[in-house]
């Protein structure tokens, strides 16, 4: 049964004053997921209301990752010895300094290592055929590709490097700082993109990683067998991620035409159908199949406008002589 909670109840708890069957009420209603992220607005809300602490994000972290991997799943011995010896209330105590620190970051321990993640970075994410921008604190831009995620700090940009974590596609357009803070997009463990201020486009999708630069200057980091390696971009450079994991780079190309999907807008030259058929799953959500290997390597030059995968399909299928059929959730792409 979903439990429901009002606002002001929470906030009650997070002052102390809240009853046992509030408190009750409060607790299961956190343990669900859903709520994760109206928790912490509200959480938010409450500390800016009443500003008597300042967390240390570092030290809550370290805290709370400590207290995850010590933490003993109770037995129903120290269950019953927990019930019999209840320990001290601290939701009575005078200290609101104490308490919100606690529901600062102990809080989140006791309630599951789901937290850890929505305590630390605000997600923007875009459905399939969905585009969207977002505008970050420091005067930076993102434009964010159809089925992409972006994660952002959810208590902004307070450390020597401004991180943010991309999985899909986005063009960012970065704001130099007075301080020269750098900005780093990462997209996995074993690879990032460093700049000061620029705009470049990022391509992160399970086929493969690719970075074009318009403008300004970039470095990747990125892990090749266990070594640690930069490659330095310049404007006009494609650098692409090899099946091998070292990356290339490919000068002088028309960057320009890497973020076209901001106006619904695709630039095809010389692309596989292959490769078309992927970009229609990974924007569009709609599995597309060839009736035979042949048609995979053949290719199309163009720039096409369209807002749905079927208007899609069908300029190729046009331009090329082939034709579309439907077969359950699956379009079948097939000579005429």
């Amino acid at each position: 049964m979903k439990t429901i909670l009002s606002k002001y109840t929470l906030f009650e708890y997070l002052a102390g004053r809240a009853n046992p069957l509030e408190r009750r009420l409060v607790e299961d209603w956190i343990r669900e997921k859903e709520n994760t992220e109206t928790f912490n607005q509200w959480l938010m809300e409450y500390e800016t209301r009443t500003p008597q602490f300042v967390p240390d994000q570092d030290a809550a972290i370290k805290f709370l990752l400590h207290r995850l991997e010590t933490d003993i799943e109770p037995t129903a011995e120290t269950s019953k010895s927990a019930i019999q010896n209840p320990r001290p209330n601290f939701f009575s105590t005078r200290s609101n300094s104490f308490w919100l620190m606690a529901a600062s970051v102990t809080f989140f321990a006791g309630f599951g290592w789901w937290f850890r993640d929505p305590l630390q970075y605000k997600t923007y994410q875009t459905a399939y055929g969905q585009t969207t921008d977002v505008y970050l604190e420091d005067g930076s831009r993102v434009a964010l590709n159809s089925n992409s995620k972006l994660k952002v700090p959810r208590f902004g940009f307070d450390d020597a490097v401004r991180n943010v974590v991309l999985q899909g596609e986005a063009e960012f357009s970065v704001s130099h700082t007075i301080d020269h803070k750098r900005f780093v997009v990462k997209t996995s463990d074993d690879f990032q993109v460093e700049v000061l201020g620029t705009t470049f486009s990022v391509f992160a999708r399970p086929r493969g990683t690719k970075v074009a630069l318009k403008s300004g200057s970039v470095r990747i980091d990125y892990s090749q067998n266990n070594e640690r390696k930069e490659v330095m971009m310049e404007p006009g450079d494609l650098a692409v991620v090899d099946h091998a994991g070292a990356v290339k780079l490919a000068r002088k190309q028309d960057t320009s035409t890497f973020a076209t999907w901001k106006e619904q807008r695709y630039v095809f030259n010389a692309t596989s159908v292959k490769d078309i058929v992927a970009m229609i799953d990974e924007n569009f959500g709609q599995k597309v199949k060839l009736s035979n290997g042949e048609m995979a390597q053949r290719t199309i030059t163009g720039n096409f406008k369209t807002k749905n995968a079927d208007e899609l399909l069908k300029t190729i299928s046009e331009v090329l002589d082939m034709k579309t059929e439907q077969i359950g959730d699956t379009i079948l792409l097939k000579n005429q």
